[in-house]
Formats: C-alpha cells, sequence, structure tokens
C-alpha cells in the first residue's frame, strides 16, 4: 500500500489543489464559527490533549455584486466588523481516533449603517459549537505522511435568531449563529519534506447547516485550503495558505434568498513561534484576493487573527500510562 500512496500522493494533491480554481457561490459575513489561526488539524498521538485558543478582528466596508464592487447605495451600511475569540479542545482517543470540540464567543458582530433612518446592529454572542470524531485513515510517521478523515454536527447554543433593540430579526451580517444544527465534514492529506524543513498539506471542509424555527436555512459552506509550512529559523516557522470559500445560496421557507452565496479567495502569510518548546505562538493575516458575490453583498477587507496552543502528553483518564503499542 506504501508503494501506491508515493505513487499516487502528488496526484491527490494535485486534484486537491485543483479545488481551490473551481468557480461556486457563498455568502460574505456568514453567521457561525470564523476561521480558526492554528495549522495542527491532524489526528493525536494516544492519550494527548491538544488546546487552541485563538482571536480574530474582521473588517468589512465594499458591496460586491458578481465579481466587482456595486454602485447601488440603497441601504447599504458603512461598514461592517467583529472580533471573536475561540476555543479549540483535542482528544488522542487512540492513535488513529481524536475527538474535537469547538466553540467561540463574538465579542461583537457590528453592521454600521450609513442611513440615518437605519439602526445599527450588534449581534455578541456565541456561535455555534462543534464535535468531530477524526480517523486517520494513513498515518505514516516514518513516511511523514497522513491522511485524516473526520465527521461530526454543529449545534446552537439558542434555537431562538437574535433579536435588535426594537424587536426585529437581526441582519444577517450581524447574527452569531446558525441557531440550527448541521453537519460538518473535513479530509486532511498532508505531507512533510524533513530534508528541507517544509510541510504541504490539503485541508477539505464541508459545512451543512439545517433550518432554524423560523424556517431559515444558512447556504453549504465548503472550504478547500493548500498550506506550505517551512521552518525559517530556530523556533520560527513561516506558513502561507491558499483559502477558497464556495457558499451556497441561504433558503427562506423553501425559496433561495437573492442576496446570498459568494465565492471567495483569501491568501494568508503567517508566522509561527515555539515557547519554550511547549507552546506555539501564530499570527497571521487574511487579503482577500479573488471575490464574486451573488446578488449584492457587504465583502471582507481584511482579517487577522492570533492563536497560541499546546499538547499535553499521557493525560490518559484511566488512571495508567498509555500503552505504547497500541
Amino acid at each position: 500500500m506504501s508503494t501506491m500512496l508515493n505513487r499516487f500522493l502528488p496526484v491527490l494533491l494535485f486534484a486537491g489543489a485543483l479545488l481551490i480554481f473551481e468557480t461556486g457561490q457563498a455568502q460574505c459575513c456568514s453567521t457561525g464559527s470564523p476561521v480558526g489561526a492554528s495549522t495542527h488539524v491532524g489526528v493525536l498521538n494516544k492519550n494527548t490533549i491538544r488546546t487552541i485558543t485563538f482571536f480574530r478582528h474582521s473588517f468589512s466596508d465594499i458591496y460586491f455584486r458578481g465579481g466587482s464592487p456595486s454602485d447601488d447605495e440603497v441601504d447599504m451600511s458603512d461598514n461592517a466588523y467583529y472580533d471573536f475569540v475561540g476555543l479549540t479542545l483535542e482528544y488522542g482517543l487512540t492513535h488513529r481516533i481524536t475527538l474535537q470540540a469547538d466553540g467561540g464567543y463574538y465579542i461583537n458582530k457590528v453592521l454600521n449603517f450609513q442611513n440615518p433612518g437605519l439602526t445599527d446592529q450588534n449581534g455578541r454572542g456565541m456561535s455555534n459549537g462543534t464535535f468531530m470524531v477524526k480517523y486517520g485513515l494513513y498515518v505514516d510517521p516514518s513516511k511523514h505522511v497522513e491522511i485524516t478523515a473526520g465527521a461530526g454536527f454543529k449545534f446552537p447554543f439558542t434555537k431562538q435568531p437574535p433579536t435588535a433593540p426594537n424587536g426585529s430579526l437581526l441582519h444577517l451580517d450581524a447574527r452569531p449563529s446558525t441557531n440550527a444544527f448541521g453537519f460538518v465534514g473535513s479530509l486532511l492529506i498532508s505531507k512533510e519534506f524533513t530534508p528541507v524543513t517544509t510541510r504541504i498539506f490539503l485541508l477539505n471542509r464541508l459545512e451543512y447547516n439545517g433550518s432554524n424555527i423560523n424556517d431559515y436555512q444558512t447556504g453549504k459552506l465548503l472550504t478547500t485550503s493548500l498550506f506550505v509550512s517551512k521552518k525559517i529559523a530556530n523556533r520560527f516557522f513561516g506558513n502561507l495558505q491558499i483559502r477558497n470559500e464556495i457558499h451556497g445560496k441561504d433558503i427562506q421557507d423553501g425559496a433561495e434568498e437573492t442576496n446570498t452565496g459568494y465565492h471567495l479567495m483569501v491568501l494568508t502569510p503567517q508566522l509561527s513561534y515555539s515557547v519554550a518548546g511547549l507552546w506555539n505562538l501564530s499570527l497571521l493575516y487574511d487579503v482577500p484576493v479573488y471575490k464574486n458575490y451573488q446578488g449584492k453583498q457587504l465583502t471582507p477587507q481584511y482579517s487577522y487573527a492570533v492563536s497560541l496552543s499546546r499538547d499535553f502528553g499521557n493525560c490518559s483518564f484511566k488512571g495508567k500510562s498509555p500503552d505504547p503499542k497500541n
């Protein structure tokens, strides 16, 4: 199998990279958890616990219609931004199975209107949580190759959509959660080249959202990310990510919403630093390089994030040392 894998791995990586350039649909300030700031995405060793916490700020101030800025200024907001803190906990149940739980909170999710007749909105609150099981389909430490699949579900901390002070539902761009359950699936293909201290990996993630109590369904989201990570100095690693987001149209009462659905490509340089060999500190900056939006939608201008992660080994919950043969 290893011979076949070595033969077809470049094909898999190349085919996955092609997904990044496919056209599609999606939605700018979509509700749910923002993308984190960590490149730790594979399975863990048995009885290892990983904690990842991050902060992300995002700012948007330009409306797009299709692939270009919109000249229509009717009911347009002046800008939108959010500040988000997230937490990921992972546990290596076996050397092939890792359990993962994610949650986060919008400190604020603000929509500022330039029309004095419209009220600014702030949708602070909990985002959707997720729980996922990741399984190492093929993990070969000697060849530094990993193929891992994951599946799980999204859940809301409240099913009631948030409302503005006047009692109306918050604008979509200000809502912190989908307020509905959903499905999450992922596929990771990773290869490390130790002679040049470089790692390349491809991560695909699909999110399917159910309908909330108002029969509103946020469109599905397909994210494809290609990463290149290289050691650039003692304790320092440089990472470059190209991320492709395809967001389907939202559905209200069985009908597609007009101003929803987009295709977004983002270039993300990232710098990571190992603190005392225990903690990993990462800084990143998102730069949109391609936008194509259905209808008229507010689009992201930039985003930055900082994350801190650490692995805790031999964390057995059975009160005994892990079996090194497992």
